[in-house]
């Protein structure tokens, strides 16, 4: 009885083929796209020296304006934070001192947001008074009528 070998068995063309690569177009188109994106995600954001410094002034700037008194709470929580950040820069942890800036750049949009809504709350309240005020005369003007 003769042996069939293998090589016999299986068909020239399709040996050569390795098994993981198909001809589908959708496949191809994905694997490039997921490994786009694995390398964009998986890069380091550069670290930019000048940038802290840039946000201790800004906050300084934010301290002395009228912002302070509106989002006092606030201004406690960066003041905090920005002792946490030069901390972890006088130790080179530059992650954390990453961190830190980014929360200090949301609490200074947050308190940025509260002195606008206490502006706006102002104006409002102003508004009540003017139609009270309105409302008054308007009352005085119907007993003078009568």
């Amino acid at each position: 009885m003769k042996s069939i070998s293998l090589d016999k068995q299986v068909k020239a063309d399709t040996a050569l083929n390795p098994v993981f690569f198909t001809k589908s177009p959708k496949i191809t188109l994905f694997s490039v796209c997921l490994l786009l994106l694995m390398t964009t995600l998986g890069q380091a954001a550069r670290y930019d020296k000048e940038a802290f410094f840039k946000l201790e002034a800004e906050v300084q700037a934010l301290i002395a304006s009228p912002t302070a008194d509106a989002a006092p709470l606030e201004v406690k929580f960066i003041k905090e934070k920005m002792v946490l950040a030069k901390k972890a820069k006088a130790e080179k942890k530059k992650k954390l001192e990453g961190q830190l800036s980014e929360q200090i750049r949301a609490e200074m949009k947050i308190a940025q947001l509260r002195a606008d809504v206490n502006a706006l709350n102002a104006e409002l309240l102003n508004k009540r008074e003017q139609i009270s005020a309105s409302e008054v005369y308007l009352l005085d003007l119907k007993g003078q009528l009568k």
